[in-house]
């Protein structure tokens, strides 16, 4: 079964964040706002507990690759939010096995 999960790098996405995870995975960027959104998110999922939201610290591409894989479903399409494709990005994602890129108005999707 194929899954797709969201990265968020944007400081505040509160406003996005209900209707992105609702649909998704998401993993947060840990942020005062981001946390205070992911809270209420978690209050959600006890209704909606398809919803799933992760906080992750600014950290390497390759430690976020690593925990994402840690939930144990393969993850096949990923959309970068608030971040560009940077090198270090493109060679981290090639290296996890995505091939295809595709840049969007607010970052990027990687699919396998």
């Amino acid at each position: 079964m194929s899954r797709s999960v969201a990265i968020v790098f944007a400081e505040d996405f509160s406003a996005q964040l209900e209707q992105l995870s609702f649909h998704t995975p998401v993993w947060l960027v840990d942020t005062p706002e981001n946390r205070a959104a992911a809270e209420e998110a978690w209050q959600r999922a006890i209704e909606w507990p398809h919803i799933s939201v992760t906080l992750f610290r600014r950290d390497d591409w390759q430690a976020l690759l690593d925990q994402i894989a840690l939930q144990k479903r393969p993850v096949d399409a990923i959309e970068i939010i608030g971040a560009p494709l940077t090198p270090v990005a493109r060679t981290t994602l090639i290296g996890a096995g995505y091939e295809r890129f595709e840049e969007t108005a607010n970052g990027f999707r990687v699919k396998r």
